[in-house]
């Protein structure tokens, strides 16, 4: 059976994922270098508690970037299997879906989506052959 469309949802998802994978990555790596400058330019009698939580929310960004380096294996291991056995590609691309669905509020990364369009076709299309008996 001819899978192009879920292989191409996959490579666009996953590629998606790479991308703000290595954004997240350097973004993170530029607030860190620049951490103390920019501890510096809070006053903290005018900030207070505020100054307290920009280090805690850089740390926590570790959290997103990490989601998108699963969510970017999984759908690798989707689309290199979706030939041999589309159901365990559509298992691996529905818990990408699911990992990456974050992303879906940001309203510029759109791969869950692409994750689980192509998922539910893995697990509802039928090959050619069985529909036609």
């Amino acid at each position: 059976m001819n899978r192009k469309i879920e292989y191409i949802l996959g490579i666009v998802g996953f590629s998606m994922d790479a991308l703000v994978a290595i954004m997240g990555g350097v973004f993170l790596l530029i607030l860190h270098s620049g951490v103390d400058f920019l501890k510096d330019a809070i006053d903290p009698t005018e900030y207070g508690a505020l100054s307290d939580f920009f280090p805690v929310f850089i740390n926590l960004l570790w959290i997103p970037i990490l989601g998108c380096v699963i969510s970017f294996i999984l759908g690798l291991i989707a689309v290199v299997n979706i030939k041999k056995n589309p159901k365990v590609a559509g298992g691996f691309l529905i818990a990408a879906a699911i990992i990456s669905s974050w992303l879906l509020f940001s309203g510029f990364f759109f791969q869950s989506a692409l994750y689980l369009i192509a998922g539910i076709m893995c697990f509802v299309r039928k090959p050619e052959d069985s529909a036609m008996q």
